[in-house]
């Protein structure tokens, strides 16, 4: 009967979601509607869709597992790089993305140095966001299983349906709506849990006697300067891996001006820091009730091979039927959040700068009438559902087939920096780099992470921190080499102001 109730909140909540998308779809008239929601979010949704986009299964599960085991070193990653990669992005580049009216961020490849750029950049970014979404869909399959016991098959494959369908229906103004109301389910969440653990365990004194030596350590404590490579890759890796990615961009498009698009994203930046503490603070309270014998050996035992099972055996350790399903709700809210964006972001780069500069490339906009601009428009809409599906089914067979996919997503975000970073930086920052540098830079990235990887037989070389600075730093040197010798053969591009 307990599981029926909590189930039904579920249940409830999912079918709702369902319903947003089908609202937001009769509010896309065009592609401008679906692809980038119309460009006219407020402050509100567009710090929604940002918070709830980077607060995925990543960081709910992922980062009070660290938290328990490592402590503040071993969430630096996530929230606070990711966090910072929020900040700089809205300081440093949202006003000049908004100026380019972009659609995706694949234009902006593309227009700066050339369409062979813009393909190299997404054949990086597809795979990869494609992953991402088959890593949220995995983690709603273990949630649903360790909090209910559910059939992790069929929760993995319920969740595919949920997403595909209410972006397919809405696009992105479906994503930013569902975003907002998945932010406000994840903080009543939270917010439900930990008052329901500090009660349990006696207080926040008794959590503070129990908290481990050094778990609130900010900075390596070792001498021998290794701490500190890797404390810099950490920091390097998620937040500067992750301004050009395609997620973070599409907001800036969506907003209705730059500043509430800055002022957004620096304010969803903030906000992840500190609820991102929230995680930290269950993996406090979890250690205090191992230490103090409150948990039966068998769920001790299981949080001790797999830390990441904390809040979910926590929940059900603390909260009744109706609270633990708000809070399954939240946790299902937080990972379908992050499962839309990138389901909804790979489909953009499909549509729009796939498909859209090799199969509609015929005639220029302005040489178009009404009725062929409308019939394109429509075109590209339909491509982009399509793509919508088709990659959730990707999602869904990478899931199925592959027990490596963590380890890939780590790898996949990794050469995301090594590759992406600086062309993105040149890209809306110099006047002088090419597409010869670019492209160039690229490669040299992506070579050091493939020749590591076979010469280990691993998905992830070690050491890690090599892997993560020495590809970026041998992107930018290239990029500046290769742009130098070839600067007469092909000058550099201007961006335009507008399209």
């Amino acid at each position: 009967m307990d599981n029926f109730i909590s189930l039904s909140i579920i249940v409830l909540f999912l079918i709702g979601i369902i319903i947003v998308g089908a609202i937001a779809a009769k509010k896309t008239k065009d592609s401008d509607g679906y692809m980038v929601a119309n460009r006219n979010m407020g402050f509100f949704l567009i710090v929604g869709t940002l918070f709830a986009t980077f607060w995925g299964g990543g960081t709910v599960l992922g980062g009070s597992g660290a938290a328990y085991n490592d402590g503040i070193m071993g969430v630096i990653e996530d929230p606070f790089a990711a966090g910072l990669a929020l900040i700089l992005v809205g300081v440093f580049f949202v006003k000049t993305l908004r100026k380019l009216n972009l659609t995706s961020i694949g234009e902006l490849y593309s227009r700066r140095y050339s369409r062979n750029v813009s393909y190299s950049a997404n054949a990086l970014m597809i795979p990869t966001y494609i992953i991402w979404t088959a890593v949220q869909l995995l983690a709603i399959g273990k949630i649903a299983e360790a909090l209910f016991g559910v059939n992790f098959l069929l929760a993995f494959l319920l969740a595919a349906v949920v997403v595909v369908l209410y972006t397919f229906l809405g696009g992105l103004l479906a994503v930013v709506w569902t975003d907002a109301v998945q932010m406000i389910i994840i903080f009543i969440g939270l917010v439900v849990m930990v008052i329901m653990g500090v009660s349990a365990v006696g207080g926040f004194q008794a959590i503070s006697t129990n908290t481990p030596e050094h778990f609130w350590d900010f900075f390596p404590n070792d001498d021998n300067g290794v701490g500190w490579i890797a404390y810099i890759a950490m920091w390097a890796g998620m937040a500067l891996g992750n301004i050009p990615s395609p997620d973070i961009a599409q907001r800036s498009f969506v907003a209705k001006d730059a500043k509430t698009a800055q002022n957004g994203m620096v304010t969803a930046g903030l906000m992840y820091w500190t609820v991102g503490l929230i995680p930290v603070l269950l993996a406090l309270i979890g250690i205090t009730m191992v230490n103090k014998g409150m948990l039966d050996p068998g769920t001790t035992a299981a949080i001790s091979s797999d830390s990441e099972l904390l809040i979910p055996l926590l929940a059900k350790e603390l909260l009744g039927p109706v609270g633990l399903g708000i809070f399954a709700a939240s946790l299902i809210a937080a990972v379908l959040s992050s499962a839309s964006t990138s389901l909804f972001a790979t489909a953009v780069l499909i549509s729009n700068d796939i498909y859209k500069p090799v199969v509609m490339k015929d005639r220029k906009e302005e040489d178009l009438d009404k009725d062929e601009k409308e019939k394109r428009d429509k075109r590209l809409v339909l491509v982009t559902r399509i793509s919508v599906f088709l990659v959730g089914v990707l999602a869904v067979l990478i899931g199925l087939v592959t027990t490596d996919i963590y380890d890939l997503t780590i790898f996949a975000f990794t050469l995301l920096f090594g590759i992406l970073f600086f062309p993105f930086i040149f890209a809306l920052k110099s006047k002088r780099v090419n597409s010869y540098g670019a492209l160039a830079g690229m490669v040299m990235g992506l070579l050091i992470n493939v020749i590591g990887a076979i010469a280990q037989g691993t998905i992830i070389p070690e050491p890690w921190e090599f892997y993560t600075l020495v590809p970026a730093f041998a992107n930018f040197i290239t990029i500046i080499i290769v742009t130098y010798f070839t600067r007469h053969i092909d000058p550099p591009k201007l961006l335009e102001e507008q399209k």
